[in-house]
């Protein structure tokens, strides 16, 4: 009998949030001043940024496809965040890394990112949990950050997880909801709780939890 699938994240959980927060903001920045329009800035903090995105990407690249926007701010945007982490080593929390490993005997552990597959595998290198996970499922280079699309391929590959931890993405949440998957909030930095999903707040309640699927 197959073991019954953990699906987790990485930002927020095995990483703090604060690599990929940081990438968000520099992206823009860096590209105010390449493009010498500081009213760029004013996309950082807007909740539809992704807007803002395409808008940079068609002044930058006016030749370039749609497909071929979207890579290359993906790309830019995930540079920054592997240079974050490779300068703050310190972001990776290895308490809950560890206690994830000792869960491998009973459970496989997926992870459903939309980082590329590239990046993930690099992330994974540089923060040495490369062998934590049995299966991994990104998003592809011309997509834009869109989980559903991973959950989706995700669970047409290998079935619906037994609980699915996450950071502070709410529409990963309400996929949960709509597919009645278990769904918990790894809400360790302390933010905003989410409406309707259950949160922890350290180990001991993460182990509470995962203690309680038996």
């Amino acid at each position: 009998m197959s073991k019954s699938i953990i699906a987790t994240t990485l930002s927020g959980l095995f990483i703090s949030s604060e690599p990929w927060e940081k990438a968000h903001e520099l992206w823009f920045e860096t590209w105010a001043e390449e493009l010498d329009d500081l009213s760029i800035l004013d996309w950082i903090d807007k909740p539809n940024y992704f807007e803002g995105v395409d808008l940079v990407m068609q002044i930058a690249y006016p030749k370039f496809t749609d497909e071929q926007r979207i890579i290359k701010a993906r790309e830019t945007y995930f540079d920054s965040i592997i240079q974050y982490i490779k300068q703050n080593k310190q972001v990776v929390n290895l308490e809950i890394a560890e206690y994830f490993k000792s869960l491998k005997e009973k459970y496989q552990l997926a992870l459903i990112t939309t980082n590329t597959q590239e990046v993930t595998n690099l992330i994974l290198s540089i923060t040495n949990l490369e062998n934590l996970f049995d299966i991994i499922e990104t998003s592809l280079p011309e997509e834009k950050d869109d989980k559903i699309l991973v959950f989706n391929r995700f669970i047409k590959k290998h079935g619906k997880p037994i609980i699915y931890i996450g950071g502070g993405r709410k529409d990963s949440y309400n996929y949960c909801k709509e597919n009645n998957i278990l769904k918990i909030f790894a809400n360790l930095e302390n933010s905003e709780e989410i409406d309707g999903v259950k949160s922890i707040h350290n180990l001991e309640e993460l182990k509470e939890e995962i203690g309680n699927l038996n």
